[in-house]
């Protein structure tokens, strides 16, 4: 699991400034689990650093997955959604109320060895299971 300080230390190790906008950012993803978008964080934001505007959010965001402290998830919803959680895992996606979840996966148990793989090189692995969330299920 990341903490603040590990997320700090990655940034100082490659050389980048801990700025208050920056440590609110991290904080806000470190806070909430729900896999949130832009919009979201800049509102969790705002209530601490009323002024920053959604270039920091999204240069901050950017520089964060550069450095591979933070994922961007597509999740087949229309916006970007960013998970501080970067072990493997996968991710329940509810298409009504755009719930995101994590579930645990273990990617190995897919047989990822270069025979199955046809020669490719893996960069990136992702598994997004959409659907209905219990609640959402319930109320139909």
């Amino acid at each position: 699991m990341a903490t603040p300080e590990l997320i700090c230390e990655t940034l100082k190790a490659q050389g980048r400034r801990l700025t208050p906008q920056r440590r609110a950012i991290i904080q806000a993803l470190l806070d909430d689990d729900s896999h949130p978008t832009v919009e979201q964080i800049l509102s969790r934001v705002r209530r601490i650093l009323p002024d920053i505007s959604p270039a920091t959010i999204y240069n901050t965001l950017d520089e964060l997955v550069e450095l591979g402290v933070v994922r961007e998830l597509d999740v087949g919803l229309g916006e970007r959604h960013y998970d501080i959680r970067t072990a493997d895992h996968a991710h329940l996606v509810c298409i009504r109320c755009h719930r995101v979840e994590d579930v645990p996966f273990n990617y190995d148990a897919l047989g990822t060895d270069a025979q199955h793989l046809r020669g490719f090189a893996v960069l990136e692995r992702q598994l997004i299971l959409r659907g209905y969330c219990p609640e959402c299920l319930a109320s139909q």
